[in-house]
């Protein structure tokens, strides 16, 4: 059986691992770049991670996940380009 990570933890850990995890509102702005609106209350509720009851929980759409790294590409935060 393949399991699969939630879009949550993908999101927590690239924000938290990229250091822009306590800059909400520049969080916010990539989102903004890909013409996503994201408030504080829905970033809250992606950034919980799966697993354990959290009534803040919110299951992240792949989209938006998708937007997002498209956000951190356009940035210049992270290569996206195919090396080969």
């Amino acid at each position: 059986m393949i399991e699969t990570i939630p879009t949550n933890d993908v999101f927590k850990n690239l924000i938290t691992i990229l250091r822009i995890h306590k800059d909400r509102e520049y969080i916010i702005d990539l989102f903004a770049r890909q013409n996503i609106t994201v408030t504080n209350a829905k970033l809250k509720s992606w950034i919980v991670k799966s697993g354990k009851f959290n009534k803040d929980f919110r299951p992240m759409p792949r989209e938006a996940l998708e937007a997002f790294f498209r956000a951190l590409h356009d940035a210049k935060i992270v290569d996206m380009n195919d090396s080969e």
